[in-house]
């Protein structure tokens, strides 16, 4: 049996946990005697590790927003040797011990802590089974191991060229756009009545204290919302004392099928720009307004997505339905931000879980090694024809 391994960081729920679970299905469907494990690197470590570092990261981003932008462009966006030296110190004996335990034969990093300590790993002359880095947001920090990865999947044809800059073989680097789950297919029903639908989330880190502003019971009668609280109960409960027949709560949503259902009924989506989410609104091809930034990972995220065209931040000063409405009847903006969609999807060299899962799977779980090599260039012969 083939045993592909999965490392995310926290146990906390996020698009590292989110790619992965995706990939995992993606396996499940290719061939079920290959056996996916997903383990937080941190857990491993320390459960007691964990929930500190989780809980402050989660008290950082919303009480000191700024001190965490300071520190995580200071630290997470430049190669700090001083910064990676102290990971080596403190963890990269336990990622050694942990692959020696599990004896994967094909890593998946979806998280850059880990991708890191199995690089330093590698410089050493340890080896290791093949290393994927899967990046799920749009834009490569300064974490990410690069030199012994053997396979990088990147969203965008930018990170791309960050890495060649770097030194990373072209050949080793595939664009995938955002990977989410293959739930997430392009095509919407037809909508049986007159109102606009808009989909709100982010409810789990903050969106709670600014919904008031944000969507207010005298908003208009053409707009019905839906709000996604997450794990948020003190959200949930807000929005049913509003009593307001436009505006509905709904409690954390676990699944993929229900959260293409919520898709589908939606059109437009209202959220932050975490790299899961835009994804799988660029997939359902969705307009998308973002409400609040947080700080760090996706303030990265915000610039590029606002240079491509892909969403349209709303001014906390003015009410939000007549911002939606005015952008939605504005066509050279609507037709601009499709267009933008439309270019993005359509640069990839895989575009779903499942493409992904087969590739990896013939290339790095195959017996024969003949039939291994063979497979690796005629797929790299196709995409380089296709330039």
């Amino acid at each position: 049996m083939k045993r592909v391994l999965f490392l995310p960081l926290f146990q906390m729920e996020s698009g590292h946990h989110r790619t992965a679970d995706a990939l995992i299905e993606a396996f499940h469907k290719q061939d079920l005697a290959i056996e996916c494990k997903k383990i937080d690197f941190l857990s491993y470590t320390s459960s007691s590790l964990e929930k500190f570092i989780s809980q402050l990261y989660i008290r950082w981003i919303t009480k000191w927003p700024a001190a965490y932008s300071w520190m995580y462009t200071s630290f997470f966006q430049k190669d700090k040797s001083f910064m990676h030296s102290l990971y080596e110190t403190l963890f990269v004996e336990k990622m050694e011990q942990l692959l020696e335990e599990e004896q994967p034969d094909v890593i998946i990093c979806t998280h850059s802590f880990s991708s890191l300590l199995i690089d330093k790993l590698k410089s050493y002359g340890i080896e290791t089974a093949p290393v994927v880095n899967v990046y799920t947001d749009f834009f490569i920090n300064g974490v990410w191991g690069k030199k012994h990865v053997d396979m990088h999947i990147v969203p965008t044809a930018e990170m791309k060229q960050t890495l060649v800059d770097e030194g990373v073989d072209p050949q080793s680097i595939l664009i995938s756009g955002i990977l989410t789950n293959d739930t997430f297919k392009r095509g919407k029903p037809p909508k049986k009545d007159d109102k606009l639908h808009v989909l709100v989330g982010g409810g789990s880190l903050g969106l709670g204290d600014s919904l008031q502003s944000l969507v207010s019971k005298s908003g208009s009668s053409r707009i019905d919302y839906t709000i996604l609280c997450g794990h948020n109960q003190e959200l949930f409960e807000h929005v049913q004392r509003l009593k307001c027949p436009n505006i509905k709560g709904i409690s954390y949503v676990a699944e993929a099928e229900q959260m293409n259902h919520l898709y589908n009924w939606a059109d437009v989506l209202i959220t932050k720009p975490g790299g899961i989410t835009m994804g799988e609104a660029i997939k359902k091809m969705l307009p998308t307004f973002v409400h609040s930034v947080l700080p760090g990972q996706e303030e990265k995220n915000m610039k590029y997505l606002e240079d491509a065209g892909l969403v349209h931040r709303l001014d906390p000063n003015t009410p939000i339905d007549r911002q939606v409405l005015t952008v939605l009847s504005d066509e050279s903006t609507q037709f601009l931000m499709k267009k933008s969609r439309h270019q993005f999807l359509k640069n990839t060299d895989v575009s779903s879980c499942s493409e992904l899962a087969g590739l990896l799977n013939e290339t790095f779980l195959q017996d024969d090694q003949h039939e291994h090599i063979q497979f690796i260039d005629d797929i790299f012969s196709k995409l380089y024809r296709s330039l």
